[in-house]
């Protein structure tokens, strides 16, 4: 077990990591007094089982010193977010939901949906919105109420005359100066008024100003007003009025179930409930307060930070955070208990019947029967860690052409897909050994700078591939990692596993979960190798059928790939088609279609 001179430790505030073999974050914890806090892990005293395994498998600890309590809890949470260390309180559901931006300091702004808000920004952000299909319906809408321009400002400055979305009467056409910039700005003041709440003023101003048209008989501008009130009343249906007054606020509830903590945050924006995240923790160590660290790493995210934060119950050093907070939104903000109001204890109970309805849906969710099938893996594999992550590797080529590697992951036997990656081989050698070390390598130079190297990473193949993989992690330094290959039937079904130290391979045991578990991760690490093989040999023959063609660079080829898909569909499309094309004219999909009509 980790043994550490505590002398050598400053009584300073500051952050302290503790580290594995391979040199991976374990923990990062903070404190006002270093020595003193370290202390508690080696006092002798009696230790959690959690904060046992965590000494046993540190093998170092280094520490950052920090000049205020402030610096130190920011500087914990950005390392949490950086490393994501196994035992710390991660956010398990650390998504983005989609915003709203209006990009004010444009000469002509327009709404589009985003994932974050973009540090220092000018643009006005709306949101964030539980449900991409929701606000993409509500997107529709409001481009019928506020016919704001649509494309992007590079295609704007090109554009001639105007596109579709003129036609079907949802934009204005500000990119032929097609609309007054005083008339333009009337619907840009009209789109905020909405989403501050004040719709039903709007919606009387509107009123006022169609009935003032009709008495000028100015009737084109009056019906188009009175189809925007139309659509505005649909609009404001969908809204729901939950507070009083027109305040942005975060409400936070919490809920402890053994060794997790569920979180639920109510995101309500200019009085109205815009929607709602659900995420869940693993229990902090050293008792420390799961709601303050969680909060910190959600607002860390990139995620719109309000005036108001209300929490289920105060926690230490909540004025550090609040100033945190103030800092990263450029405005104050407060961080406080619930009011004792009915609108408020409503909002409660709104938050609670949901947290509830969550923490059922995980608990349906776990997978008990995970925790005897990694004890079977374990003995299998001959490893020493519960390997709950499992990433695979496949290759494909076709005749030297569309060299590609795959990589599948699961996690506790399920797909996790924000683990899969592909990678075009770099290297010139065209055998499966030079690809199969192109790939480990790529794969664990990454999990060395982020932090996620996998439990157990199987190769497809014999033991000569698993040679080559163990090279790939030898030449990065890394020893404490396991790597396994497994070597297929004719049937292509898993049989032999190749494990390092051993000259003969082991028989994977017939019937038994774990032949069924291997034998979906290595099929789907091949469907997943073989599908981008096939999109990079689409790919690769458009891009040779289009070479050498006058004025057909990479990009344009990029574009002609991402609209037609294949060079058949190309030669298909119509004249006008490929002149409507980004960076594309007539005189150039001219040349283009004369080109590919040539015999080759």
């Amino acid at each position: 077990m980790l043994k550490v001179n505590l002398q050598e430790i400053p009584q300073s505030s500051g952050i302290y990591l503790f580290k594995g073999p391979r040199g991976e974050v374990l923990y990062v914890g903070k404190a006002k007094d270093l020595r003193a806090r370290l202390s508690n892990y080696f006092k002798g005293q009696p230790l959690s089982p959690k904060i046992y395994r965590l000494l046993e498998q540190a093998q170092s600890i280094e520490y950052f010193l920090t000049q205020t309590e402030k610096e130190a809890l920011l500087l914990e949470a950005t390392f949490i977010k950086k490393y994501r260390p196994k035992y710390n309180v991660l956010l398990k559901d650390d998504k983005n939901y989609p915003l709203l931006r209006l990009s004010l300091q444009e000469e002509y702004p327009a709404l589009q949906i985003v994932r974050k808000r973009k540090k220092g920004d000018q643009a006005l952000y709306f949101g964030p919105f539980t449900s991409a299909r929701g606000l993409r319906e509500i997107l529709k809408l409001l481009s019928k109420t506020f016919p704001l321009r649509k494309c992007s400002l590079a295609e704007m400055k090109r554009r001639k005359t105007p596109c579709i979305y003129f036609q079907i009467k949802k934009c204005l056409a500000p990119c032929v100066r097609n609309v007054p910039k005083e008339e333009y700005q009337k619907l840009v003041d009209a789109v905020v008024e909405f989403f501050q709440g004040r719709g039903a003023e709007l919606l009387k101003k509107l009123k006022k100003e169609m009935e003032a048209l009709a008495e000028n008989l100015e009737f084109e501008r009056a019906a188009f007003l009175r189809d925007r009130i139309a659509d505005l009343k649909e609009l404001l249906e969908r809204q729901a009025v939950v507070l009083s007054q027109p305040l942005d606020l975060d409400l936070w509830e919490k809920v402890s179930e053994r060794e997790k903590d569920f979180f639920i945050v109510l995101f309500i924006r200019y009085g109205y409930l815009y929607g709602y995240q659900t995420f869940q923790t693993k229990k902090p160590l050293n008792g420390e307060d799961a709601l303050s660290k969680a909060l910190l790493q959600f607002y860390l995210e990139g995620k719109i930070i309000p005036d108001k934060i209300y929490v289920p119950e105060d926690f230490e050093d909540r004025s550090e955070y609040e100033k945190i907070l103030s800092e990263m939104s450029s405005k104050p903000v407060q961080i406080k208990t619930l009011p004792a109001e009915r609108e408020y204890q409503y909002l409660k109970e709104v938050a609670k019947k949901n947290l509830e309805n969550f923490v059922l849906s995980e608990k349906r969710k776990e997978k008990p029967w995970y925790a005897g099938l990694s004890d079977e893996l374990k003995k299998v594999f001959r490893l020493v860690d519960d390997p709950n992550s499992i990433e695979a590797i496949d290759l494909s080529q076709y005749y030297g052409k569309a060299r590609v590697g795959a990589i599948v992951a699961f996690y506790e036997g399920e797909p996790y897909k924000k683990g899969y990656r592909y990678y075009r081989i770099k290297g010139q050698g065209k055998d499966d050994f030079s690809m199969l070390y192109e790939v480990v390598y790529r794969r664990l130079r990454r999990g060395l700078e982020e932090n996620n190297l996998p439990d157990l990473l199987l190769i497809d193949g014999g033991k000569g591939h698993l040679e080559t993989a163990l090279k790939a992690a030898e030449d990065l330094g890394i020893k404490h990692i396991s790597i396994r290959s497994v070597a297929k039937n004719q049937r292509r079904e898993p049989e032999k596993v190749f494990i390092p130290g051993r000259k003969n391979p082991l028989f994977l045991p017939k019937h038994k979960e774990v032949y069924h578990l291997i034998g979906r991760i290595m099929a789907e690490a091949h469907r997943f190798a073989q599908s981008f093989a096939e999109r990079s040999l689409k790919r690769e023959s458009i891009f040779s059928g289009l070479e050498n063609i006058s004025g057909i660079g990479p990009k344009r080829r990029e574009v002609l790939l991402k609209t037609f898909g294949s060079l058949e569909e190309i030669k298909e499309a119509s004249l006008e088609e490929i002149a409507r094309l980004p960076g594309f004219n007539k005189k150039l999909a001219q040349i283009l279609k004369e080109a590919l009509a040539k015999p080759h």
